[in-house]
């Protein structure tokens, strides 16, 4: 009797929990069988505890988690397409909802994605080919953990709120491009991504011209029309918004050069003329320049096509100049004379300068810029320190100035590191095609305008959106870089060897 007891009750450990070892286990029991039963029982006590709270707003991301996590699991890049169609809109943070709703596309759906893909590779849940990360990504992780340090070391006026914000600038933007590069996504993948990218440019677009002619057809927190005020969409920034349409309408553009499909190719290109248009309309001098410099680019990867819709939408823009946008073109003239804002930007640019000079290595503490900066505003030739206004307009100053020229150059050194690698696999990629050369220039030519543009405005510090777009960018970058790389290229210079030799 005792013996047939026993081995019932193998036999039911055996049903249970398999006799293959653990990685049978794992695979045909806790994972098929015991991981749902485990996701029932948590998600039925948190929902009880949540309705019991009165929380009931937050039933539905519990409810939608399990699906959620089986599509991210199978097809990750979903999550990078989501948050690029809906987080826009939400950048602004206009309401109650909207701030659930961007909590739950910004801070929880990219790096838990992220996680989630880590985790099932780790476990073997999804087999996928997993790029190898190098120097590029080793310097963004110490950056991020030097930055905590320097938060802990310098700040005075809270950590709680000041990790919230780097959270939000630097972790999510940092989880958006190590997504990319280990989703790796296909041409496939990117055309798809470019539906996302039509409707987003087309949306921006409109809504950034209703703000001045239509205002009262918007939402309220999308109306930003004001005296001296520039068109920024929904994304609250002229210089994201137009690097943001900038990056996207690039990509249309690449696509309509080897579009099968005439009306398709000419609807791109109308929305890329409109986009530029768009771009014009922003009022933001920074914009202006960066979007020339993109233009001079396309002008040289493709002359004919770039001349002639540059040529039609300039005829365009005078044709109405002359009309119903002859006080936008007045003020455009206003933007372009403007001598007080300049003269501002001057002061500041100097005073982050002396900033630096006074604490180059570590920097004044992540946050502080604001804190400290007053004490440098000086007189600049004839500019009086008076010209200055608001907070630092260079973003690159103010990551040096914050957490000192070490973390700066640290920071730098994925986008320095991928420009090097480029030259060096520029013979080996296809010269022609969607998925080519020109490709990766198109998006070299974002990298550009966007550097450009935060030249002129603090997108790191003042819009997060601005942050992640750029790296979303160079992850693209390194997505297209990394197949045709050799071993060679990513090796220590010959000089490195002959000094150890040396020694």
């Amino acid at each position: 009797m005792a013996a047939r007891l026993s081995l019932i009750k193998k036999s039911i450990l055996v049903e249970l929990f398999g006799d293959k070892g653990s990685g049978y286990f794992w695979e045909a029991r806790f994972l098929p069988r015991w991981l749902p039963l485990l996701l029932g029982v948590v998600l039925g006590i948190a929902s009880a505890i949540l309705i019991v709270n009165g929380a009931v707003h937050f039933l539905i991301p519990l409810v939608l988690a399990v699906p959620l996590i089986i599509l991210f699991n199978r097809y990750p890049f979903v999550a990078i397409m989501l948050w690029m169609l809906l987080f826009p809109y939400f950048v602004r943070e206009p309401s109650v909802a909207g701030r659930y709703i961007y909590w739950m596309l910004h801070r929880a759906m990219i790096p838990g994605t992220l996680g989630i893909v880590l985790l099932s590779h780790w476990l073997g849940i999804r087999k996928r080919e997993m790029v190898q990360l190098g120097r590029a990504e080793l310097a963004m992780l110490l950056f991020l953990i030097l930055t905590v340090v320097n938060i802990y070391l310098f700040n005075v006026t809270g950590v709680n709120k000041i990790l919230i914000q780097f959270y939000d600038r630097l972790v999510v933007p940092f989880c958006l491009y190590w997504l990319v590069r280990l989703v790796a996504p296909t041409r496939k993948d990117l055309k798809r991504f470019l539906w996302i990218a039509f409707f987003t440019v087309l949306a921006q677009c409109i809504i950034g011209l209703l703000s001045w002619f239509a205002p009262h057809l918007l939402l309220e927190q999308w109306i930003t029309r004001k005296v001296g005020a520039r068109t920024v969409g929904t994304l609250g920034n002229p210089a994201v918004y137009t690097s943001t349409i900038i990056f996207l309408s690039l990509l249309l553009f690449q696509y309509a050069m080897y579009c099968k499909s005439h009306w398709m190719r000419a609807l791109i290109l109308l929305t890329f003329g409109l986009a530029m248009f768009c771009v014009f309309f922003s009022f933001s001098r920074g914009s202006w320049l960066g979007g020339i410099l993109a233009m001079l680019g396309l002008i040289f990867l493709y002359p004919n096509i770039t001349l002639r819709l540059t040529a039609i939408v300039l005829a365009i823009t005078l044709i109405l100049g002359q009309s119903v946008l002859a006080s936008e073109i007045a003020f455009s003239f206003e933007r372009l004379e403007h001598e007080d804002s300049a003269e501002g930007r001057i002061i500041g640019d100097v005073a982050s300068i002396k900033m630096v000079q006074a604490k180059p290595w570590f920097g004044w503490g992540y946050g502080n810029y604001d804190r400290y900066n007053r004490q440098f505003l000086d007189r600049v030739g004839n500019i009086a320190a008076i010209s200055h206004r608001g907070t630092s307009h260079n973003s690159f100053l103010s990551v040096a100035a914050e957490l000192g020229v070490p973390l700066l150059l640290l920071y730098m050194f994925p986008t320095l590191w991928w420009l090097l690698l480029t030259f060096k696999v520029r013979r080996r990629m296809p010269q022609n095609g969607f998925w080519s050369w020109p490709l990766l220039v198109m998006l070299w030519l974002f990298i550009v305008d966007w550097f450009t543009a935060a030249n002129f405005m603090d997108m790191m510090r003042l819009n997060m959106f601005g942050t992640s777009m750029w790296w979303i960018g160079l992850g693209f970058i390194a997505n297209l870089v990394y197949p045709y790389l050799e071993s060679s290229d990513t090796e220590a210079p010959k000089w490195v060897y002959q000094s150890d030799r040396q020694i």
